[in-house]
């Protein structure tokens, strides 16, 4: 056998299409709010276009709103030390926020230039752990009817000395009257007779479209999954980052205290947990803890490890954590070479036997073996303990909130995320603790969490009905897409009482019929992303 990440103890049905205004029937009344959903004012138009993909799975495309009046492209000029980093993703809205008295210094320096810049205070809404209030100032200059005006406008600040992002107020704006086009699958385990599962597809590293992970697998219909590895100085690309179970077997260690949704039973059942990972290799004179599964030892993708990481061992979003003497254990399944670098490295057979202890060559090991990695003092451990011929396991416990143990039988499976949006029906949003919220860096939330942009997310309602919802975002004229607080709005009002956000942005697709039914925002159209959200007929499953 493989290295074991066991715990520690022990046919498409027909098409059916049907174009309705927003009114919908009584049985649906427990899901939607009368008024339709909270998005803009509520006399806004709503049509909702449904179809039955299978007993017990419908697709529902709900279009909401139109173009604000006042909704325009404009110019933000970046204030110093105000901007984001650069971002994984690469279609995300760039995020110019500073604070008054430096927007102020910038203002003035662009009216002596000739302009008329106008000073816009952005705000944000309250949450469980970060208050309402004011993020900083954006300076805006010009008022345009399409981005190709506005990105020349931006490219003349350069001989200024200026650097201008073009930007549509429609994803700023507190108040905007839409458009919105949003997609909502729900799966009702009382009638479907299939399975939900999360799925890499053939290994954990790799990137592949949501559309071609569901066409291989014959799924009826997915969204994309969690978050994972674009640039390869992170990690391998495709790697996950936070928690990930297949079939049962842990194949990723969580982000630590931050949300994921455990389905059970092949998704008869979901539930949402913040989850905790310990891993330990056991050999015959005792147990060593190990930091990481599945991915490079020394990065922590999106932080939240363990003491000793820097510059925290607390979750930090689109972050990478480092620590210099980390050991990270490889299974089969990872798919890769195992990656290259300073340090040790012990080959295992599928008897979890040792067969060689060597450099971390990056050479490829036979299918089927297991690597344990380790850098600085844990490779100094490493080519102590680890000799060849020596039997070793790899233990896994996984927690939550409460530090009781989350067990996993041969249906389950585990896709993260994050935030949580909704618990008992409440919004239950905590930037904080999820690592949204940057210190010294007000941008950083405002552009993930206050802006609007593209969401897929999970949820579950009174009746135990599984919701997948997705919406199409930063395409000025078609679709807005949802600040975290509207996302959470969207799905009550849809009623989920249970839900967290998946992975979003350029990564955002939905999969129904026998293709992609949205518009990403990426500019190459389709994201290959790390994982998806599979829901698989009840024929041909394994």
């Amino acid at each position: 056998m493989p290295i074991s990440t066991r715990p520690r103890a022990a046919a498409l049905a027909g098409l059916l299409a049907v174009v309705a205004p927003f009114t919908m029937g009584a049985a649906d009344a427990d899901r939607v709010a009368a008024t339709g959903l909270p998005l803009g004012s509520a006399t806004l138009p709503e049509t909702r276009t449904t179809r039955t993909l299978a007993e017990g799975v419908t697709l529902t495309t709900i279009v909401r709103g139109r173009v604000s009046p006042g909704d325009h492209w404009t110019v933000n000029v970046a204030i110093p030390t105000g901007q984001l980093p650069p971002s994984p993703d690469p279609d995300a809205p760039a995020s110019v926020l500073g604070s008054r008295a430096k927007a102020t210094a910038v203002a003035a320096r662009l009216t002596k230039a000739g302009y008329m810049p106008k000073l816009v205070e952005e705000k944000s809404p309250a949450y469980r752990d970060f208050p309402a209030g004011s993020q900083g100032f954006v300076v805006q200059i010009g008022s345009f009817r399409d981005p190709a005006s506005a990105n020349a406008a931006a490219a003349r600040l350069k001989a200024l000395g200026f650097k201008g992002v073009s930007t549509f107020t429609g994803g700023e704006r507190t108040q905007v009257d839409g458009p919105w086009v949003l997609r909502e699958l729900v799966i009702d385990p009382h009638r479907f007779e299939g399975r939900i599962e999360e799925s890499h597809g053939g290994s954990q590293t790799g990137r592949r479209t949501t559309s071609q992970l569901a066409s291989s697998a014959e799924a009826l219909a997915a969204v994309n999954g969690g978050y994972f590895i674009m640039d390869p100085a992170d990690g391998e690309p495709g790697q996950s980052i936070g928690v990930v179970v297949e079939h049962g077997k842990l194949l990723s260690e969580a982000t630590n205290g931050r949300i994921a949704a455990i389905l059970r039973d092949g998704g008869r059942r979901v539930e949402f947990a913040e989850l905790t990972t310990v891993l330990k290799l056991r050999q015959q004179n005792g147990v060593h803890t190990v930091a990481g599964l599945n991915r490079t030892p020394g990065l922590i993708p999106n932080c939240g490890g363990r003491p000793g990481d820097r510059p925290t061992s607390a979750p930090l979003m689109d972050s990478v954590c480092t620590n210099p003497n980390e050991s990270a254990v490889l299974t089969p399944e990872y798919g890769s070479a195992p990656p290259a670098g300073p340090g040790v490295q012990a080959v295992v057979d599928p008897a979890g036997t040792v067969v060689s202890v060597g450099p971390r060559d990056g050479r490829p090991v036979p299918a089927g073996d297991s690597v344990v990695q380790a850098i600085g003092t844990e490779a100094d451990w490493l080519a102590r303990s680890l000799r060849a011929g020596r039997h070793i396991g790899l233990e896994s416990t996984v927690t939550d909130r409460q530090g009781r143990e989350v067990r996993f039988g041969p249906d389950d499976s585990v896709v993260n995320g994050g935030p949580r949006l909704l618990s008992r029906g409440v919004a239950d949003i905590r930037p904080v603790a999820d690592g949204l919220v940057h210190p010294g860096d007000p941008s950083f939330f405002y552009g993930w969490g206050i802006r609007r942009n593209p969401r897929t997310a999970i949820g579950t309602d009174r009746n135990g009905r599984i919701i997948l919802l997705q919406a199409d975002g930063r395409l000025p004229g078609r679709s807005q897409g949802l600040t975290l607080e509207e996302e959470a709005k969207v799905l009550r009002a849809l009623g989920a009482v249970e839900a967290m956000n998946l992975d979003g942005g350029g990564s955002s697709a939905m999969y129904a019929g026998q293709g992609l039914v949205n518009t990403p925002s990426d500019p190459s159209g389709e994201r290959p992303v790390g994982d998806a959200v599979l829901v698989l007929p009840a024929t041909g499953l394994n």
